[in-house]
């Protein structure tokens, strides 16, 4: 999947056609809408995004309109992103491995020009005060269940790009385990890295609970505190990786030369929420494309 250049959007951003048809006006060489799931999800209640020095916390729950709508609205997006001369990607986001090889196929026969499985979401609760339901990429057992389960879907994966969007590993053993999970299927051509960094906790402004409602203040990590963690997953995934997998990173992402060290890091493309959610399209995407190719005739050094 050839870009005109590295800089899109990530997943939560953008949830319909509306919200295609914005980011088709924007200078974002890609859209990737989502995550979608089976069901229709009107995502978490109350304070569901607070934004603080240097960092962002958020638990919107997936908020989306679920799979008939994708089936039913997704050739018009992908009409819509082409004819802005962008691809349209697709974050999907399923609680079985039967519901993200459902969501692949649609998304694929919808025409889709590539296929987000988004394994990393932290934020999503079962009842009030419930459970946490398991984050699918801290687990290669589970990875690899999945994995087989859409490689089986029915669709073309053979030929429609597709990328694993992971969350941020802690454990370097974990991390390569997952990595060597990856390299066994063949239809994996990239992992996006990486998600919000689980179960964040920052106070309201008189200390008496958090700056978020759900789950008692507890929320995925964003923003400019996830740059270091971001770039530290890209270079070990690197390490790890088969040479035909690339990697889209994302997290903290501010500034042109933000973008610079993503790539000298090994990424192959960046994806945008908090600086895109803050800034809106236009002052987010047009000044980072802007002050990236300002850069680009610097060189950086490649960590190996």
């Amino acid at each position: 999947m050839k870009l005109e250049h590295p800089l899109m959007n990530a997943a939560g951003t953008v949830k319909d056609l509306a919200g295609v048809e914005r980011m088709a006006r924007s200078p974002a060489s890609a859209i990737v809408l989502g995550s979608i799931t089976v069901k229709a999800r009107g995502g978490n209640s109350g304070e569901v995004y607070h934004s603080g020095d240097g960092y962002s916390i958020n638990s919107l729950g997936m908020p989306n309109p679920g799979i008939e709508r994708l089936e039913r609205d997704l050739p018009r997006m992908v009409e819509v992103a082409h004819a802005s001369g962008k691809k349209l990607i697709v974050s999907v986001a399923g609680f079985s491995p039967e519901e993200f090889a459902a969501l692949t196929r649609v998304a694929i026969l919808g025409g889709a020009d590539m296929v987000e499985l988004n394994f990393g979401c932290p934020n999503i609760w079962e009842g009030e005060g419930g459970t946490q339901k398991r984050i699918i990429a801290f687990s290669p057992r589970e990875l690899a269940r999945t994995l087989a389960a859409v490689e089986n879907c029915g669709a073309a994966v053979e030929t429609t790009p597709t990328s694993v969007k992971l969350s941020p590993y802690s454990d370097p053993y974990v991390l390569g385990m997952s990595a060597e999970t990856l390299n066994r299927y063949a239809f994996v051509n990239a992992v996006t890295v990486c998600n919000t960094f689980p179960n964040a906790f920052a106070w309201d402004d008189d200390l008496l609970k958090g700056a978020i409602d759900p789950a008692g203040g507890l929320g995925g990590l964003g923003g400019a505190a996830m740059k270091p963690i971001a770039l530290g997953q890209i270079i070990q995934l690197r390490q790890h990786l088969d040479k035909r997998i690339q990697i889209i990173g994302a997290g903290g992402i501010r500034s042109g030369r933000d973008i610079q060290e993503f790539l000298a890091a090994g990424a192959n493309a960046v994806q945008i929420a908090t600086h895109f959610m803050e800034r809106g399209e236009e002052r987010s995407f047009g000044s980072l494309l802007v002050q990236m190719l300002e850069l680009e005739d610097l060189t950086f050094r490649t960590v190996s």
